[in-house]
């Protein structure tokens, strides 16, 4: 870092400790003053100011990591983003919503169910040779067939614009299904809420763009709050959240049997034993779709085999009128 004369260069000079005293690292003074603000820390003593005391209460999330990676924080802002128009199928939304705490914020939809590749983007003045922490909450951007897309990107361009070298630089980290680890991951009635906080270093360049990448996946992206905002929301991962998918889905099939006929070739017996199992299977509800299909007289041997059958003649005649219309 360059300095000039006689000017003082900032240092990580605040001693930062566990609940119990121990040294766990260190940081700026103006980090250290805004962790104390928040309630995620307090000074060591009302005299001195050089040492701070982690909460046994954010144990979880403020840990070594987080204090060696302390620096400026950027907070994900929608109004700050846009789509990019490099991207010819981008599917974007921007609204505002009112969330559990009552307050009214705006929420960024990025991405669908298809395979339209969505990016939005953001440009930024950085400073040179400092330490940043860029924090964003993402509820969605996964999908139960695990082969969507959802990515975050920063993009350092020396030259102020993005070029194909600057591109090939960026650092990439991969949303999905949780391959980056989020700082907190927590369930709401919307899907799963995810914080992530993505350290980074300008070093010697101050122009950056930050990129959200979404396909095959619904993501909502929204600015995030302090810590405490989510304290009372259950925590989950992905494989609970796969375990209760599989659950629900085991829970709805037995409930229902769907059987496609649709434009097929069936014979009178097929059919007779089809309305057979509708009438007394074990299931609650089942559907047989025979729009278009065709069905036809069955051999001299079936007809026989189906003579047999108690009722299956009258079965046969209903399912028959069933059919036609």
């Amino acid at each position: 870092m360059l300095l000039c004369k006689g000017e003082i260069p900032i240092e990580k000079n605040v001693i930062v400790t566990d609940i119990n005293g121990k040294r766990i690292g260190a940081t700026y003074p103006k980090r250290a003053k805004g962790l104390v603000k928040n309630g995620r820390a307090e000074y060591a003593s009302d005299c001195e100011k050089c040492t701070i005391r982690i909460l046994d209460t954010h144990k979880p999330t403020v840990d070594v990591t987080e204090v060696n990676n302390m620096g400026k924080v950027i907070d994900f802002d929608p109004r700050d983003f846009k789509a990019d128009k490099s991207c010819e199928n981008n599917v974007i939304a921007k609204y505002f919503v009112t969330d559990k705490d009552g307050e009214n914020v705006i929420a960024y939809s990025i991405g669908n169910w298809n395979w339209d590749w969505t990016q939005i983007c953001c440009d930024k003045k950085l400073e040179k040779n400092t330490d940043y922490v860029f924090r964003f909450v993402i509820v969605g951007g996964y999908c139960n067939t695990c082969n969507e897309t959802s990515r975050f990107e920063i993009v350092p361009m020396p030259d102020g614009s993005l070029t194909d070298e600057a591109y090939e630089d960026r650092y990439t980290y991969d949303l999905a299904q949780n391959r980056y680890k989020p700082v907190l991951c927590k369930k709401t009635d919307e899907g799963m809420l995810r914080l992530f906080e993505i350290p980074f270093s300008t070093f010697d360049c101050e122009d950056f763009r930050f990129v959200f990448i979404a396909m095959h996946a619904e993501a909502t992206l929204y600015a995030p709050k302090k810590f405490s905002a989510y304290a009372d929301l259950e925590d989950t991962n992905f494989d609970q959240l796969r375990d209760e998918i599989n659950s629900k889905t085991s829970e709805d099939n037995s409930a229902n049997v769907v059987m496609d006929f649709t434009g097929a070739h069936v014979t009178r017996s097929t059919v007779t034993d089809l309305l057979t199992m509708a009438r007394f299977g074990k299931s609650e509800n089942v559907c047989i779709d025979f729009t278009g299909a065709f069905i036809e007289d069955d051999k001299p041997d079936d007809i026989q085999a189906d003579a047999d059958d108690t009722g299956s003649d009258d079965i046969a005649v209903e399912l028959m009128d069933v059919a036609d219309n």
